[in-house]
């Protein structure tokens, strides 16, 4: 009996375990061709597991308006790294580097934001050290 519970929670483990790591991949983002855009907060979902941000593009060559959903990490790493929840709002005006979604969705994984006052708002993914 105790062997029969010994691999069923091996096999729960190992199954979950996959859907952990699928959750955390960065495969449908492009991090070796990234790209920057300038536009408009739209609306901010500050909630786990990962941030949101969507934008409003700015129009530019007469293209049309598009709104782009930016990711980011979640909110413990951003309060981490500086970030708070007025960081980035709704109204604000910014530049956005990013790296694209590899099916072409406008939208992406946000690494960076500069402020038109030239505040850069990133953030890491590694702990700080201790002091």
């Amino acid at each position: 009996m105790s062997l029969r519970l010994a691999l069923l929670a091996a096999t729960l483990m190992l199954g979950f375990a996959g859907m952990a790591t699928a959750h955390h991949s960065n495969a449908a983002y492009d991090l070796d061709h990234p790209m920057t855009m300038e536009g408009t907060v739209k609306t901010v979902n500050w909630t786990n597991p990962h941030i949101t941000f969507v934008i409003e593009a700015d129009v530019k060559n007469g293209e049309p308006a598009a709104s782009w959903v930016f990711e980011v990490s979640s909110p413990g790493v951003l309060t981490r790294s500086g970030w708070t929840k007025r960081s980035l709002q709704p109204g604000d005006h910014a530049v956005f580097y990013y790296a694209p979604l590899r099916d072409g969705t406008p939208g992406g994984f946000l690494m960076k934001v500069t402020l038109p006052g030239g505040q850069e708002l990133s953030y890491s993914l590694t702990p700080p050290a201790d002091q």
